[in-house]
């Protein structure tokens, strides 16, 4: 009797075990938490945008994204819907909604590591945004937007990762939006002004909760806009969980620190829906 109470007692320990197993294996395949996450799955972005000017912005950005085998390509398309509030006078046109700009988005993955710490891989992405908003509702900036970039992806510790990006900012031709918003239109003016030119660092330090099937991560990210000669401090916290194993959520806080007063806290909840259940 005690034996068999013995070997119950294990068999649903092992169980125990084996489902702790499943749920950090799906968290470390599915890979939420990163920033270059290579797995195909649809997006959903919520974003809300409130500026120093009382100006407000909504957006609801349905996404698609399409990773090779290996996890070393991914293309993606994002088609935004936004609403503006401007807080000034434009004639009846204070509350707009439709189409934003289209964002285009590929990344590459040119070397990847098996170490278990240490450098992990570098990833190299380009996004390019096509002028489908009209910018004088303030539903787009009225260019094409070029950013590409590189992120190196750090495991220092089984559940820290250091993910350090730099990327620039380019137009195609004059716009209203020079920087701080990351290709959001300026609502303190929409007429066009110089070509963007924006240079961004930033180094989120993220803690992957195993027990919780989630994630918490810092990021303090510091924006050079040469167009305008300034410059622009924010510090973002995520907030993340896995929902079953092929379901994300994550709640995204950013907060203007320093620099020229324009955007001044910006909150995003963001859903991703992975499609191959198989792991890679």
């Amino acid at each position: 009797m005690i034996l068999k109470k013995l070997l119950l007692l294990s068999l649903f320990s092992n169980l125990l075990f084996m489902a702790g197993l499943r749920a950090q294996t799906a968290m470390d395949s599915r890979e939420p938490y990163n920033p270059v996450n290579m797995e195909s799955r649809l997006g959903i972005d919520f974003d809300s945008y409130y500026f120093v000017a009382e100006n407000k912005f909504f957006a609801f950005r349905p996404g698609f994204y399409y990773g090779l085998p290996g996890k070393r390509h991914l293309m993606g398309i994002t088609f935004p819907v936004v609403h503006f509030i401007f807080s000034s006078d434009f004639a009846g046109f204070e509350n707009t909604t439709g189409i934003g700009d289209i964002k285009f988005t590929y990344i590459g993955v040119p070397i990847q590591k098996k170490d278990a710490l240490g450098l992990q891989r570098i990833s190299t992405f380009m996004e390019v945004t096509a002028p489908t908003g009209n910018e004088q509702l303030g539903r787009g900036t009225g260019a094409w937007v070029f950013k590409p970039g590189v992120v190196f992806t750090y495991r220092l510790d089984p559940a820290f990762y250091l993910f350090p990006q730099i990327n620039f900012q380019f137009s195609s031709a004059r716009l209203n939006s020079l920087g701080g918003g990351d290709g959001v239109p300026d609502p303190e003016d929409q007429d066009k002004e110089d070509k963007l030119q924006v240079l961004s660092i930033n180094i989120p330090a993220t803690f992957v909760l195993d027990e919780w099937s989630g994630w918490i991560s810092l990021n303090p990210e510091y924006i050079q806009s040469f167009a305008e000669d300034a410059y622009f401090i924010f510090l973002r916290l995520d907030l993340g969980k896995m929902i079953g194993e092929r379901t994300s959520a994550a709640l995204n806080i950013t907060k203007f620190i320093a620099g020229q007063p324009r955007l001044e806290t910006m909150f995003k909840v963001r859903v991703n829906f992975f499609l191959d259940n198989q792991r890679r």
